[in-house]
């Protein structure tokens, strides 16, 4: 036994001293960063096209305020002709909404949608810049808050605005940006371009800079910084627990690394990801404006602003391909704010009820999941 107790104790020092000898295995390779740091990212030309939209809705708001305004000065500002902008930089700048805008007819609203709705803007201003009531453009107020509106209740500025917002930026990431023909393995990645990276860094921090959010944006930080666009938007989502805003950013982040490391199949989930997670975006904020106006019933000015803000959040899920909502229910979405005039639906609120904005609301929220927090978003 004594002999026995020898053998076991020796061969248990021996495997105890393999153990101690064998080297701790250790993490090779770079560590994904928390923030949208790396090097050699540029977006200038996204940014320029934030500040163009910038300007544009400002111009679209002075009928608010009594002023009418220009269709041609409208159309210049979309298309970046004849110096339209306050900020020089902006004329001088060699980019555009327009060339960038989604421009194909069908249900999903294109460049000429916009075109004419910036066009009945300058034409109703220029008729009439008094009180809005139903049949008679117009300024509806509300307190303080003063909204311009056509004669069935909708706000051109906020149509066109959002509009733009998801037929231009989301468009340009959920179709343009995150696919191959931008980041397929046939676009370069070797040729390192100081300040750009290579092509496919640069075409991913070009998504990147279509969000209107600053690099070192997170889940845990968002209330303490200035956002702009579907950044500023995502937060609805964030407030009722989805964390919208760091499920982006963190596919942001995911797609970029994967793409600076090669690692193809991450960058890939990180792109399908990152156009599942932007649409949640888009759903919430229109849940979310569209639970305003149920509230606000009451007040003409109000309701009908927040109206016109959730038409353009619905109307913007046309721009994924990948959307998880079908053609066809977005189309019946849409119909709850929208009239046949001369055989065309169009947007019109006047006969808007409760009942048809908490059925187009339960619809987007049984498509989506969100029917836990539907209530409050």
């Amino acid at each position: 036994m004594k002999k026995l107790s020898l053998i076991l104790l020796g061969a248990t020092l021996f495997t105890a001293s393999c153990k101690k000898d064998d080297p701790t295995p250790t993490s090779s390779g770079p560590t994904q960063p928390k923030t949208y740091s790396f090097d050699n990212v540029s977006y200038s030309g996204q940014t320029t096209r934030l500040d163009m939209l910038g300007e544009l809705t400002a111009e679209m708001k002075k009928p608010a305020s009594g002023t009418a305004v220009d269709a041609q000065v409208m159309l210049n500002m979309f298309k970046n002709e004849n110096d339209p902008f306050a900020d020089g930089a902006l004329n001088s700048a060699t980019k555009q909404l327009k060339n960038k805008c989604f421009d194909v007819m069908g249900e999903a609203p294109s460049a000429s949608t916009f075109e004419y709705y910036m066009g009945r803007l300058a034409s109703l201003s220029a008729q009439s810049t008094g009180t809005w009531s139903p049949g008679t453009a117009g300024v509806a107020t509300s307190g303080s808050k003063a909204y311009y509106l056509d004669e069935n209740g909708v706000e051109y500025a906020q149509i066109v605005e959002k509009g733009l917002m998801g037929a231009v930026f989301y468009y340009q990431i959920a179709e343009t940006y995150t696919r191959d023909g931008k980041i397929g393995n046939a676009v370069d990645n070797e040729n390192v371009t100081d300040g750009k990276g290579t092509d496919m860094e640069h075409h991913w921090d070009e998504a990147f800079g279509y969000f209107g959010a600053p690099v070192d944006l997170t889940e845990d930080n968002y209330a303490d910084k200035s956002l702009r666009y579907h950044a500023k938007y995502a937060k609805k989502g964030s407030a009722a627990g989805l964390q919208t805003v760091g499920k982006v950013m963190d596919q942001f982040i995911k797609g970029r690394f994967s793409i600076s490391n090669k690692d193809y199949t991450a960058r890939d989930e990180a792109a399908a990801q990152l156009r599942k997670e932007y649409e949640m975006i888009l759903v919430t904020t229109a849940i979310h404006y569209i639970n305003g106006a149920i509230s606000d019933f009451g007040d003409d000015a109000i309701r009908n602003h927040e109206i016109s803000e959730a038409y353009a959040f619905i109307i913007s899920l046309h721009y994924n391909s990948d959307k998880l909502i079908s053609d066809a229910d977005l189309v019946m979405v849409k119909d709850y704010f929208r009239e046949d005039m001369g055989g065309h639906k169009v947007p019109s609120f006047l006969n808007i009820t409760v009942a048809k904005l908490t059925e187009a609301k339960n619809k987007l929220s049984a498509v989506y999941g969100l029917d836990a927090v539907k209530d409050q978003l």
